[in-house]
């Protein structure tokens, strides 16, 4: 079950010093390798801390714009609300002058056909009144 590993070990005193010399010179690659992928997440952090700082610059200095905008649509919608109630309301009055006004067209109806028949019996007063003169001064000139 168990195998024997020092069998894959070279048998030889000069084999074992190359083997570790070059698993050695394998570890320094590793190491050199490992070294050189720190340099360049470092170099990445910096980038990331530098745009993270810029972020947040940026955030900064468009907040007090972003606050105003939020704050004027605020206003624009309670403008648009009130324009709306004054609309209704002057849907309102505007239903309640159309009945006012029909209202005032059917008495102005009503006081022209007074005026008429007024103005119809005064004709008919003065006709009559002429023909009670024009008797009177012929009744009077035969005497």
């Amino acid at each position: 079950m168990s195998e024997d590993l020092t069998d894959k070990l070279p048998k030889k005193n000069g084999e074992i010093l190359t083997a570790i010399k070059n698993l050695d010179e394998h570890i320094g690659n590793i190491d050199s390798r490992l070294a050189s992928l720190e340099q360049k997440v470092d170099g990445l952090e910096k980038k990331f801390d530098g745009l993270d700082k810029k972020v947040d610059e940026r955030l900064h200095d468009t907040r007090p714009i972003w606050h105003k905008v939020v704050a004027d649509i605020c206003e624009i919608q309670t403008g648009q609300k009130r324009l709306e109630q004054s609309q209704s309301a002057m849907r309102e009055q505007v239903i309640e002058l159309n009945s006012v006004v029909r209202t005032i067209n059917r008495d102005q109806i009503v006081i022209n056909d007074v005026i008429r028949q007024v103005h119809l019996d005064f004709h008919t007063l003065d006709e009559r009144l002429h023909r009670f003169l024009t008797n009177r001064n012929s009744q009077n000139s035969s005497t």
